[in-house]
């Protein structure tokens, strides 16, 4: 990558960005009004420094005149500096920090199989078949991270984990988990064929609550539902036990990022209680 050089000049500079300005950033401008596959748009350092320290492959990075980051020495990238209200044009200020980055989709991303047949024999996997909020995807897959989740996967029914709401509310975690994305139908036929027990999250008939969930040892994946919809009736009738969270009467039921760091956090504590017992 080349790193382009100043002018004294404020208009000169910009006028140099416009007229100079290589292809990758052509595309980071059209990829920021829409994201389309396989193209994702890296919004401030941290969004930049957690897909370099995993590895993605990045087309470039853009950083305003006045900010002092560097990408790391080892990552062998370097900076394509713009004037500071160019990059505001781009987008908010208080997202990007005064750095834009581009990057592709890992080619497995779709490769829901052979990741499942890779996880070890306790794996805990989510599953987000229909999330429309960019936020709480972003939230679920913070939360995977932190929770000992071994992948995240997300139908195609909903909306992309790679959608730049999406990437900023991970804070880093997109880039930290195995993230899959794949129709619904395939993803209930490699769970089903890796031996994964699937226990959804929904309240209702046939639902019980959390603390008389009885779980069996084995790959569990965690199945969320969607906001204001829940699972709806095939993943209801896929999971081989739903469970409910326990909350208090008329508060309302848990967002879906809030219900998947209840369960992951139960189901994981269950685990550890009967590998001591068992000990």
């Amino acid at each position: 990558m080349i790193v382009q050089g100043w002018t004294e000049s404020a208009q000169e500079a910009r006028s140099l960005v416009v007229e100079e300005e290589p292809d990758w950033v052509k595309e980071l401008r059209m990829q920021i009004l829409e994201r389309q596959d396989p193209w994702v748009v890296l919004e401030g350092r941290l969004a930049v420094e957690a897909a370099v320290a995993g590895w993605w492959d990045l087309a470039g990075i853009l950083a305003g005149e006045s900010c002092d980051w560097e990408p790391p020495e080892w990552s062998g990238l370097e900076l394509l500096r713009c004037p500071s209200e160019e990059l505001d044009r781009l987008g908010s200020s208080e997202s990007h920090e005064g750095v834009l980055g581009l990057t592709k989709l890992p080619e497995e991303t779709s490769d829901v199989a052979t990741l499942m047949k890779e996880l070890d024999d306790d794996a805990l996997v989510v599953v987000c078949p229909r999330l429309f909020c960019e936020e709480q995807a972003g939230a679920v897959l913070k939360n995977a991270a932190a929770l000992g989740a071994k992948a995240v996967i997300f139908g195609r029914e909903g909306i992309s984990p790679f959608e730049r709401r999406a990437v900023r509310s991970s804070a880093g975690a997109i880039f930290r988990i195995p993230v899959r994305v794949a129709d619904g139908g395939q993803i209930l036929r490699c769970l089903k064929t890796a031996g994964f027990t699937l226990i959804g999250g929904a309240a209702g008939d046939g639902s019980v609550p959390l603390e008389s969930l009885a779980i069996e040892p084995g790959r569990l994946a965690i199945v969320i539902g969607a906001e204001n919809e829940g699972l709806g009736r095939f993943w209801q009738a896929a999971c081989d036990a739903l469970t409910q969270v326990p909350v208090e009467a008329d508060s309302g039921a848990l967002d879906p990022a809030a219900t998947s760091a209840v369960l992951m956090w139960e189901l994981a504590r269950r685990r550890k209680e009967q590998a001591e017992s068992e000990g």
